[in-house]
């Protein structure tokens, strides 16, 4: 089995599927279940959820009993509709709210060179469109079930605008086919810059850290604070280039406020 990180795609509809099962050559994974799809060469999965908040959850929970492993990316591709996008463009969803619920999650904080916006997700087809939001009827779901599974940094979430208030399609399952097969490559180049990440470096990590403290006097609270910022910044940096910036800095709270200004260049702030 490769040490590739396993990526599991979340999609609410058959034509959204099809063209990551095409794409990533997917097959039925097993005949007991008719909606899980799988490449294991490839360390991907698939699952067809159904529409609806609890059908989102309950496929969640499905996938993770097959796959099992905390490093997973989850990813979740659909359309939704907007008051004004423009229709087949692409958004990363950063933010999570919904029309039922108080509660807020997010995605991974990383900046993927690709537009943002936050997603509203209802029980029924949404008429009125507010210009703050695009809307589907899955996502709370997913990030609700995913919330006490992963970290929010394993977790993406790309969406296709389908209709806004001058253009509905004639046919919405010729439409995510479409679109979703003119963006697959797009998303699999963002996926593939995490993945093949090695486990991340928690040795790298660990290894960068002891070298932290042998400088300075770190407490709890930094120690915390460095590791999510390591975690970030080995995405981004090779271990090399981050051992050279610990050696000639001057004062732990310097190289601390360095990586945070240097990752405003790179993290959205949500």
């Amino acid at each position: 089995m490769s040490k590739t990180k396993i990526i599991n795609f979340l999609v609410a509809l058959k034509h959204e599927a099809l063209p990551i099962i095409d794409y990533f050559e997917l097959t039925l994974n097993d005949k007991k279940y008719r909606n899980i799809f799988s490449n294991v060469e490839k360390n991907i999965f698939l699952i067809i959820t159904g529409i609806g908040i609890q059908n989102a959850k309950k496929a969640v929970a499905k996938l993770k009993q097959l796959t099992n492993n905390k490093n997973d990316i989850w990813v979740n591709i659909g359309i939704a509709g907007h008051e004004t996008f423009k229709v087949g463009s692409i958004y990363e969803i950063k933010k999570v709210i919904s029309s039922n619920n108080k509660n807020t999650f997010f995605t991974n904080s990383f900046y993927n060179k690709v537009p943002t916006s936050t997603i509203c997700c209802v029980n029924k087809e949404e008429k009125k469109y507010n210009n703050k939001y695009l809307y589907d009827m899955e996502s709370y779901g997913f990030l609700e079930a995913l919330d006490s599974l992963t970290i929010k940094e394993n977790i993406f979430m790309f969406k296709i605008v389908s209709d806004n208030l001058q253009f509905k399609p004639k046919s919405y399952k010729n439409f995510a086919v479409s679109f979703i097969s003119k963006h697959i490559r797009k998303i699999d180049t963002i996926l593939d810059k995490y993945r093949n990440k090695p486990p991340e470096s928690f040795y790298d990590i660990s290894l960068i850290l002891n070298i932290i403290k042998n400088k300075y006097h770190v407490t709890f609270y930094n120690k915390k604070k460095l590791e999510k910022i390591l975690t970030k910044i080995f995405i981004i940096k090779g271990q090399k280039e981050i051992k050279n910036d610990v050696l000639v800095s001057k004062s732990l709270n310097g190289l601390i406020k360095k990586y945070e200004s240097y990752l405003t260049k790179y993290i959205l702030k949500i």
